[in-house]
């Protein structure tokens, strides 16, 4: 079903590009056509209006620049999140520049419409039977009025690519998510080791048998330097050296403080080799449950290596999110797992002053 929701949405993204690029072609023809008509007409104003020859292209210049980048900012403003005030004052501004255009089109067309008839009803042949004064400033306002729908509908198409492209992108992120989840949940499921972290018992025990070790060496060297000056001190060197060496030796390794000191390790491995299990419990847990997808990315993360910080979860999801974001999700999957009846050992239990509370991740 993912892959059926990738494609559709893949179709959806590219036919709405399509049918941008062709409303943009049909808009450009249509603002052509519109300004050239426009332009003819309002110099014509601008004669009429007593404006020196050389100067009246001016004023058409002026109405429909105004038009053209009026425009151009709706198209960009659609898309960004910007001051209602101000992509209002855009959007004014190109009613107003339009309506001017709208009403020197309809009433140059209407004065030269009723001369057209009168210059007919004086006897004149204009080689065509001119349109009523109404219905020719109705046909003069068509290209000034569809050069604003336009660019409304651009603005419209504009916002629907933006919206299928999120749309689409979300649903590349929620199936990367997915399969990377599922990949690690199985990894673990199948063929997952024992994580063993040394306690300080352990590592204790480790460092003093490595200085008896070294102790052994140097006694043992000593031996043997003593072994071969036997000659010389026989008598008395070699027999005291082992004995002391032997008597600080029983000392050290006492077999009742050795039992009494360090765990057994059989019973570490088998309490280890539990928590396994029911981590495992809790992968199959989280595979089948319906928790959402970035909920159980979180999850297998922590639960995976539980001495991973919430800043490090945080900055490791895809994409990136906060810190207190990431500590939310992985509560929404503690609730539903205590719920489902696991709790702690294995699962890490929030509430432990260890973890960070609600107010230090606010703090963060």
């Amino acid at each position: 079903m993912t892959d059926f929701s990738l494609r559709a949405a893949r179709i959806q993204l590219g036919a709405l590009l399509a049918a941008l690029a062709l409303a943009i072609v049909i808009a450009l023809g249509i603002t052509t056509g519109a300004f050239v008509l426009s332009f003819a007409v309002q110099r014509d104003l601008a004669r009429q209006a007593l404006i020196p020859e050389h100067l009246t292209w001016i004023f058409p210049a002026i109405v429909d620049s105004a038009i053209l980048g009026a425009t151009i900012a709706i198209v960009i403003i659609s898309k960004l999140n910007m001051n209602k005030r101000d992509r209002g004052f855009y959007i004014a501004l190109a009613v107003s520049v339009v309506v001017i255009s709208i009403l020197g089109n309809a009433y140059h067309a209407y004065h030269a419409a009723i001369a057209a008839q009168e210059s007919i009803d004086g006897g004149g042949d204009l080689g065509f039977i001119p349109l009523a004064p109404a219905i020719a400033a109705a046909i003069a306002i068509i290209p000034p009025a569809l050069v604003l729908a336009f660019t409304h509908g651009i603005t419209i198409l504009v916002k629907a690519v933006g919206m299928a492209y999120a749309a689409y992108r979300a649903i590349v992120e929620s199936a990367t998510d997915s399969e990377d989840a599922t990949s690690i949940a199985s990894d673990l499921t199948v063929g997952r080791g024992p994580i063993r972290v040394p306690q300080p018992r352990e590592k204790i025990a480790h460092n003093i048998a490595e200085q008896e070790d070294d102790d052994l060496d140097v006694d043992a060297k000593a031996v043997d330097a003593k072994a071969g000056n036997e000659d010389a001190f026989a008598d008395f060197a070699e027999p005291v050296f082992v004995d002391e060496t032997m008597n600080d030796l029983d000392e050290i390794l006492d077999p009742q403080d050795a039992a009494t000191e360090f765990p057994d390790r059989r019973a570490v491995e088998e309490a280890q080799a539990d928590t396994d299990a029911d981590i495992d419990d809790l992968m199959a847990f989280i595979a089948r449950s319906n928790l959402a997808k970035n909920v159980k990315d979180t999850a297998v993360r922590k639960l995976t290596n539980p001495n991973l910080t919430w800043e490090t979860i945080a900055l490791e999801s895809k994409p990136p999110v906060a810190t207190s974001t990431a500590w939310r999700r992985y509560e929404k999957f503690d609730a539903a797992a205590r719920e489902a009846g696991f709790d702690s050992p294995p699962l890490p239990d929030l509430r432990a002053a260890e973890n960070p509370m609600r107010s230090e991740l606010a703090t963060v």
